[in-house]
């Protein structure tokens, strides 16, 4: 890899990019930009070979940048790098076109590791959205969908992103209330966390994948 380029807009975290890249690519000519509109001025002239991703940026969605990426070169790597591990963020950057989704709140080692598996071959992800991708296509039992209406409701909003409180504020109840319902539907389908939970809702039919969030 010798033209790298990192969209993000926090300092810290882009010099943290910065220094775990060049540990895997000393040689790499590293750029920085931190909005949609500054990376597609930089492309003009500086064509990257690996890019990695934020969603959350000033001016839009790094993620429908990387069509446009990828119009410029077919064979760049497009890694999103993140801290949102639901359904709603993950499916629409694997839409686009990511070549990998890493969490920014991952071990530095695991982050590095998994960046670096591009060298050989294997897609960056981090453990647990390999391990979530995986439970997408394990059969969902009747046990395991046998859940109340509320707790569908909170199903449903949790996949979408939405905090606890904020799915309590949207079904008029509690925050108290819709945490029960949460861990109650937790142990039902056997899942730990909301990403995992997102992907039974996938099964389920619940929720739609292809659906713009």
């Amino acid at each position: 890899m010798k033209n790298l380029l990192i969209i993000e807009d926090l300092p810290e975290v882009a010099r943290w990019l910065v220094n775990i890249v060049l540990r895997i690519f000393p040689e790499a000519d590293v750029r920085v930009t931190i909005t949609l509109v500054e990376t597609k001025k930089i492309m003009e002239t500086f064509i990257p070979d690996l890019v990695l991703i934020d969603l959350g940026l000033p001016d839009g969605d790094g993620s429908t940048m990387i069509p446009y990426i990828k119009s410029k070169n077919p064979e760049v790597y497009c890694v999103v790098t993140t801290i949102f591990d639901d359904a709603s963020h993950l499916f629409p950057a694997l839409r686009a076109g990511a070549d990998g989704y890493l969490l920014k709140d991952d071990e530095d080692q695991q982050f590095a590791a998994a960046l670096e598996g591009i060298i050989s071959g294997r897609p960056p992800l981090s453990a647990s959205i390999a391990q979530m991708m995986l439970k997408q296509f394990r059969p969902v039992t009747d046990i395991e969908v046998s859940l109340t209406c509320r707790e569908e409701d909170i199903l449903v909003l949790i996949a979408n992103g939405y905090s606890v409180k904020r799915a309590a504020e949207s079904l008029g109840i509690s925050a108290h209330t819709a945490s029960g319902y949460l861990k109650s539907l937790y142990q039902k389908l056997q899942v730990t966390n909301r990403a995992e939970a997102a992907l039974k809702a996938v099964n389920m039919g619940l929720i739609n994948p292809n659906d713009k969030a």
